[in-house]
């Protein structure tokens, strides 16, 4: 189901209308109904936005019997009645409805004042495709699709097409339908049937669904094909191959200028860059500029951004130069200027939003303080209607704007209130896109997000925020013995599944990371981010050493090199890009008989060569370094290349290497002649 869309600050339906009871005096005719401005009967609850097909009314006053009314007219619902009050559910359609009741007490009949209801779901069939694979064929199945909830129109068309996906060359995906035709156009039926290709990669279908009323609803899947076998792709768990291979890059745009154009115009100087996914700040609209996390509509696109056509063009054109455009998303909580929250504040208990929010045993909203330096009321996800917007809202940047992937701010807040939402969550959205890239910020340490619907989590402690890495860097001399422990997890290591975010600076570490700790100590640092395991982020001209805060100094700045880091990153990226065992989740720690050297081999992957990586992080250093199996067999390949500088060394295979270092220095070696 969609969500009907509003304009931009509208009060989303939020009816603060006074209820005025009514009453009756004299006789009436039969079907008459009398007023009278003594006390009677009214409606306690009030009009709102509903993210359900129906919605509870409740009520005050004497009523032996009653009736539901809809724009004026009754309808058949069933209205309990108690001493003091009544109650009746009502069907709730898109748009706005008028809801009142009649009450009948005494011999006499009393109308309430309406309240407004305004449906915010789209009536819509639910597409869904099961994959299976029957030795050479691969067969899709939509049969499961599901008609629209509330009457259960027949579905009647199902159609099928092939999907490029972001970074994807038509001709490496091409598919073929079972009977030897190329599948390159719409197949109609119910099942769909491709065999299996040769080629390895992840192959995309879409189907789209229609039922007997007119309404669509379409779903993609992939399936892979590896060592020339095609599988079924387990979308819960598993992620698509780019985010192994991804480095992300966060623009800031107001720092271009402001808004989806800017973005638009330096998207090539992104893609010059070698990065691939690119993270943007929030784009709902927010309270004020600079309060990007103080949500008021999930819906609508803040002002700031330009239009919404120039938002959209923005993303074509990024995928058009095979970039993956991902947004920063905040469902824990909204700012205090929402609506609806505002509503519950005005309206009491009785407040069709007063349930929208997170309460503690006194019936406050709950907020996490001490962690926002700020209040941000929480959203109650034991709320279904909650569950249903944010879940809503996701999917209405994809569904409008074609997104590739969500930053979700405070993830770890929602699985403190609410830990089984997020895989309910991650179902509908790899149903509707499977190819998303999912980032909670959350820790990467704990295998609840990688179980529940997450693809990479940060590079935090077990404390919400805090970075392992924000210290080290007091301690050059002693980095070994401070640094191996934060990347191995204590020695525990990360969950099976887990991808880290790796970063130097982001929108929460205040001062660039240059400017605390110098141009020296930077290169080094961005050496160990992008290659240790794990998913490296730029964030908005870390690779020029640009110098601003994120939530204050956001005026156009020149975008000029001023430490001449630029050249420095290229070199990095390029190493990523160069050497598959960098992209790997595998790192084998090596000892060091110097306390500011660290050194860790990254194993060979299939197609590539290990790759040797020492960092010293203070002054000049002449280490030991001892040997174990990992670095034995890539010594045993010959001659190292340091393809930091050129230089070449050669080492006695199994015996400790001896590795002069100068002062803040990168040494990354390879077998002499490795270009992968």
């Amino acid at each position: 189901m969609g969500v009907a869309r509003q304009r931009r600050r509208s009060v989303i339906g939020v009816v603060t209308t006074a209820l005025v009871a009514v009453g009756c005096t004299g006789s009436t005719g039969d079907g008459d109904v009398s007023v009278t401005a003594e006390p009677g009967v009214r409606l306690v609850s009030t009009g709102g936005d509903v993210f359900a097909w129906d919605q509870r009314i409740e009520g005050s006053g004497a009523c032996d019997g009653g009736v539901a009314l809809v724009n004026g007219a009754e309808v058949d619902v069933e209205v309990e009645t108690t001493a003091d009050g009544f109650a009746f559910v009502v069907p709730v359609v898109t748009g706005e409805q008028e809801i009142a009741a009649r009450c009948t007490s005494g011999g006499q009949a009393v109308e309430t004042d309406p309240i407004v209801l305004t449906g915010r779901l789209e009536p819509r069939p639910t597409a869904r495709i099961e994959v299976n694979v029957r030795g050479d064929t691969v067969v899709l199945d939509g049969s499961r699709s599901e008609p629209f909830e509330v009457d259960e129109a027949a579905i009647e068309r199902y159609v099928w097409s092939p999907h490029v996906a972001v970074g994807q060359r038509p001709g490496d995906v091409r598919l073929t339908l079972a009977d030897g035709a190329a599948f390159d156009g719409e197949v109609r039926g119910e099942r769909l049937e491709l065999r299996a290709p040769g080629r390895d990669g992840e192959f995309h279908v879409r189907l789209e669904v229609t039922d007997a009323e007119g309404r669509t609803d379409a779903s993609l899947t992939y399936f892979v094909v590896e060592g020339g076998r095609a599988r079924v792709v387990d979308m819960m768990t598993e992620h698509p191959a780019w985010i192994d291979r991804s480095i992300m890059y966060a623009p800031v745009h107001r720092l271009w200028g402001g808004g989806a154009a800017a973005v638009e115009e330096r998207l090539p100087y992104l893609k010059e860059l070698g990065v691939d996914a690119l993270w943007l700040w929030p784009p709902v609209t927010t309270r004020a500029e600079g309060e990007e996390y103080h949500i008021v509509d999930y819906f609508s696109l803040d002002e700031e951004w330009g239009t919404a056509e120039e938002f959209r063009s923005m993303v074509d054109r990024a995928h058009a130069l095979g970039l993956h455009v991902m947004l920063d998303f905040v469902p824990n909580h909204t700012s205090v200027e929402h609506p609806y929250h505002r509503a519950q504040e005005a309206e009491g208990e009785g407040s069709h939003y007063w349930d929208f929010y997170d309460r503690d045993e006194n019936g406050e909203v709950t907020s996490y303080d001490e962690i926002f330096h700020s209040y941000l009321p929480n959203l109650n996800f034991e709320n279904p209607q909650v569950r249903r917007m944010i879940t809503e809202a996701f999917a209405y940047w994809i569904r409008e704007f074609d997104v590739d992937g969500f930053r979700v701010d405070a993830a770890w807040g929602i699985e403190r209130r609410a830990p089984d939402y997020w895989p309910e969550w991650r179902e509908e959205l790899k149903r509707i896109k499977p190819d998303l890239l999912l980032l909670a910020e959350a820790t990467a340490r704990e295998s609840y997000y990688f179980r529940s619907g997450f693809d990479v989590g940060y590079d935090w402690t077990d404390h919400p925020g805090q970075w392992p890495w924000a210290n080290l860097w007091e301690f050059p001399q002693e980095m070994q013995a401070i640094l191996m422990p934060t990347l191995t997890n204590t020695g525990a290591g990360y969950p099976r599944d887990a991808i880290v975010l790796r970063f130097l600076n982001n929108n929460d570490t205040g001062e660039r990371f240059v400017d605390r700790r110098g141009v020296k100590m930077t290169r080094v640092a961005s050496a160990l981010q992008f290659t240790v395991p794990g998913l490296p982020l730029l964030f908005a001209g870390d690779e020029i050493g640009i110098s601003y805060e994120p939530y204050s100094d956001l005026d156009p700045i020149p975008w000029e090199d001023r430490h001449g880091l630029r050249e420095w990153y290229d070199q990095l990226i390029g190493l990523r890009r160069r050497f598959p065992a960098l992209s790997s989740r595998e790192m084998r720690p090596l000892t060091a008989d110097w306390g500011s050297v660290v050194a860790y081999v990254r194993p060979a992957v299939p197609g590539g060569s290990p790759v040797l990586v020492v960092l010293n992080f203070s002054d000049a250093a002449e280490p030991t370094i001892q040997p174990d199996r990992a670095l034995k067999q890539l010594l045993a390949a010959g001659s190292l290349e340091d393809v930091m500088s050129g230089q070449r060394f050669t080492f006695e295979p199994g015996a400790p290497i001896r590795l002069p270092m100068k002062a803040t220095s990168v040494r990354v070696l390879v077998p002499q002649g490795a270009t992968s």
